[in-house]
């Protein structure tokens, strides 16, 4: 065994559901590894499946994935909170699991007695307790209030105690389960702050949470769970990338063929609508930055003098990231009463990467009048290696100036002198 390795968890499976007597689950042991461990048996759906994991001493772990796919889970049995139903766990060193900042608390004692009350929990003796007690309350910044009845604080306030604690115990396992949005702004870079002291430190962290910017900021190595399992692992980046990714094709196939709303005539009949490449394939993800092009087969029931065409690009959110008008565009022409592809191409692809919808109407430019519209006519995603950040990607010219240098003349490039300049990917 490596003395390197601070956690170790092999074929861990995990369901929830009644307890089940010894003779039954013994034969369904036997069955489930005829099955070899089916989505359901008699014990209830699974939470956890076949996770082997070796974490070692000092790793900075930040777990992603959607709601449901077992971090919650995984952290619990880690520390001792639920049983696994089958499968070994190995923690070597003392562990503190930030699971539940509240648990533990007694509602009648001061926050000073329950920080007492919680080190003897720990396992610290009275000495080390009340030699750590101001270091907490500076930490938690809860002045008067520290002397009084926890049951007199706000939910913000039990969770800056909670988390005072925890960063206080020197542990070598620490689990850390969303507990970053207690308090405002400015105690939560405090506590991120002391999440990165700890890792320097040497501290093994576990970390799960929805933000991936703290994710990124303080793991260095990420995992990415789906429906218990881990699917992907590597760094922080490869695993938020890889869940981003999850993310945005599921809302794409959320998207694909939803049509939420339509006002049509009898004037143009819409066939199908597709996103294609540059070697002309149907696409439902494009890559990020590469060209593509939106197809729509139609036909004109009677001629248009001014037949025009938008296209509308909008973001999972609802939010507007492009929108062309044929006219403006330069097509013109009429439009005889016959069956038409018509294309759209994007030669220059600034779209981050996530899940889009395209909306389309044609219209009678001469009379205004609005022949078709749909929303949801088609859906793709943009998938890159690159987190995605805002609506558009694109690169900025970033440049580091000498004070000194900052005073000459207006006139001047900002990139002469003694300065740094570089191109920077939006990453």
């Amino acid at each position: 065994m490596s003395k390197d390795i601070s956690i170790r968890i092999q074929g861990l499976w995990k369901h929830y559901g009644l307890p089940v007597p010894a003779v039954v689950r013994k034969t369904l042991n036997l069955v489930r590894r005829r099955k070899k461990h089916e989505d359901e048996d008699d014990g209830g759906p699974w939470a956890l499946r076949d996770i082997n994991l070796e974490i070692l001493k000092g790793e900075t772990v930040g777990i992603v994935g959607r709601n449901g796919a077992g971090k919650s889970t995984l952290l619990k049995i880690l520390a001792g909170v639920t049983a696994p139903t089958s499968g070994t766990v190995e923690i070597y060193g003392r562990i503190f699991p930030m699971i539940e900042l509240n648990a533990g608390l007694h509602m009648e004692l001061t926050g000073r007695e329950n920080v007492r009350l919680l080190g003897a929990v720990m396992g610290l003796s009275r000495r080390e307790i009340e030699s750590k007690l101001p270091e907490i309350e500076d930490f938690t910044e809860l002045g008067d209030w520290f002397d009084r009845p926890v049951r007199m604080y706000s939910s913000g306030m039990l969770g800056r105690l909670g988390f005072g604690v925890a960063v206080s115990v020197e542990s070598d396992v620490v689990l850390i389960d969303e507990t970053f949005a207690v308090g405002d702004l400015k105690f939560q870079n405090k506590s991120l702050a002391r999440v990165k002291e700890m890792r320097e430190s040497g501290a093994t962290i576990l970390l799960v949470s929805h933000s991936l910017e703290t994710l990124q900021f303080v793991s260095r190595k990420g995992i990415l769970m789906e429906q218990g399992s881990v699917i992907a692992s590597g760094s922080a980046l490869q695993a938020i990338n890889a869940y981003e990714t999850l993310v945005f094709r599921s809302e794409q196939k959320r998207l694909e063929h939803r049509v939420r709303n339509r006002i049509s005539s009898e004037e143009v009949n819409i066939f199908s609508a597709r996103v294609y490449g540059e070697d002309g394939q149907s696409l439902t993800e494009v890559s990020s930055g590469a060209p593509f092009g939106i197809e729509v087969d139609l036909r004109l029931n009677r001629r248009l003098e001014k037949p025009m065409f938008s296209i509308g690009i909008l973001n999972a959110a609802g939010i507007l990231c492009k929108w062309n008008i044929s006219e403006e565009d330069g097509l013109s022409g009429s439009g005889d009463g016959d069956r038409y592809l018509l294309r759209a191409w994007y030669s220059e692809n600034h779209l981050s990467n996530g899940a889009y919808e395209v909306h389309f109407a044609a219209r009678d430019a001469a009379s205004f009048e609005t022949l078709e519209r749909i929303a949801g006519i088609v859906s793709f995603a943009v998938i890159g290696s690159q987190r995605a950040r805002g609506i558009v990607r694109g690169k900025c010219q970033w440049d580091l100036i000498p004070w000194e240098a900052s005073s000459a003349s207006a006139q001047d490039s900002p990139v002469q002198g003694d300065s740094i300049s570089k191109d920077v990917d939006d990453r």
